[in-house]
């Protein structure tokens, strides 16, 4: 589960990195609309278009923070393996831990993967993209090892023991002592530890303030699905039973536990970072994957108010806008290799067209020149009016000029059949 866990950051990373270099090159659109303007007229960058730059720059910081959470999970297995007995007492919230993040993490990256290929265009569909088959090859690791539902199941059972050992006054080891110790007050009321509201959108970009908000929500519903479980208990429903109607509120309490889990281990991280610099921009990475789980993610209805989720917004625009200019510097520190991504559009110099325009030469599609079923279509074409090319190129303009194109690296299949 480790190892999926830490291959669903290298695959999102590979994506992200493939989409973000794409779209700082691919330009649509006229930056000036008005009525009159020249079909020459100056184009966005997409990344640029708002929609496509939150989710280019969200499933960036959910590899940065897969990745974050991988590393940490990895060295406390080490930290077992070398002395159990020291450890011996963390080992079944690791468990729990680690189940969840690959339920969460595994299928985030599935469904990232494929929201960075549609930020391609039609160009994220060709295989020669990279990231098309990128997004193919990663599916199954979803549903190995245990799908999302079983694996965050797993974690709200572990949540329920914990709380349990909470409300009796027992010790807890790990993270969760602190997070679940006001459990043991029997008039507890988990909206009397809710952090203070919000007055405007800068609110949310302290991580401070969201590692509470987070915390109250995975205690909230720790405590919403405990009385419910407990409920159907005491109205004589067996255990199995009882927790069966709850699947639903239970897969989304563990889920809620493992972004508060991830998000605390994010900032430790950012927090450790020596460069100045470098910090800023890392917190604004973390700051974004918290503020999307606000804005896409579950059970904060009645815990956060609409001007909150308002501010929560705003805060995830202006956190978008600081971002983009380092998108690319963010990719290109993982450090990907072009013959790594296979890709035409994801290429570190920024040549895409030239690599699209040889790949497409290397296709054994594009084989012949002139289609076989093109004699076909020609009847019905009118030649004349094609030959016209519209009247906006010059009329000395060869349109079998092909000297602007680069050469192909190796000679087509056709020439080597």
């Amino acid at each position: 589960r480790g190892a999926l866990v830490a291959g669903a950051s290298v695959f999102l990373a590979k994506g992200a990195t493939i989409a973000i270099r794409y779209n700082a090159v691919r330009k649509q659109g006229f930056k000036n609309t008005q009525a009159g303007q020249s079909f020459k007229g100056e184009e966005n960058q997409i990344i640029d278009y708002k929609m496509n730059q939150y989710i280019l720059l969200k499933e960036l910081s959910l590899a940065f923070a897969i990745r974050i959470t991988s590393n940490w999970l990895s060295d406390k297995l080490e930290a077992i393996q070398q002395d159990p007995e020291a450890m011996g007492g963390e080992i079944p919230e690791l468990h729990a831990s680690a189940a969840g993040l690959k339920g969460f993490c595994c299928n985030a990256a599935a469904i990232g993967l494929e929201e960075l290929r549609k930020c391609c265009g039609g160009a994220g569909y060709l295989l020669a993209s990279g990231i098309a088959p990128l997004e193919a090859d990663y599916k199954w690791r979803a549903t190995a090892e245990g799908d999302t539902t079983v694996m965050l199941l797993q974690t709200a059972r572990y949540l329920m023991k914990a709380a349990a050992a909470a409300v009796a006054g027992n010790p807890l080891p790990g993270s969760l002592a602190s997070a679940l110790s006001p459990l043991k007050d029997p008039n507890f009321d988990a909206f009397k530890t809710r952090p203070r509201l919000s007055t405007s959108w800068k609110e949310y970009t302290d991580l401070d303030f969201l590692l509470k908000l987070f915390e109250f929500r995975t205690l909230a519903q720790i405590q919403f699905l405990r009385k419910a479980l407990d409920s159907r208990l005491n109205a004589g429903q067996k255990y199995d039973e009882a927790w069966a109607e709850l699947t639903l509120k239970a897969c989304r309490t563990g889920q809620s536990h493992v972004m508060f889990f991830m998000l605390g281990k994010f900032i430790e991280m950012v927090r450790s970072c020596e460069d100045q610099e470098c910090q800023k921009v890392l917190t604004n990475v973390c700051v974004l994957f918290a503020l999307q789980d606000i804005i896409d993610g579950k059970q904060w209805g009645g815990l956060l108010g609409i001007e909150e989720l308002d501010h929560a917004e705003e805060a995830c625009n202006k956190v978008c806008s600081m971002l983009r200019p380092n998108a690319v510097a963010l990719v290109d520190a993982w450090d990907f290799h072009d013959k790594t991504l296979n890709s035409t559009i994801g290429r570190y110099d920024g040549n895409v067209y030239e690599a699209q325009y040889l790949a497409a030469v290397k296709s054994p599609l594009n084989k012949d020149s002139v289609p076989a079923y093109f004699d076909i279509y020609k009847q019905y074409l009118d030649l004349d009016f094609l030959k016209l090319r519209n009247g906006l190129c010059d009329e000395d303009l060869d349109p079998d000029d092909c000297s602007a194109y680069p050469e192909p690296e190796e000679k087509s299949v056709s020439a080597k059949l």
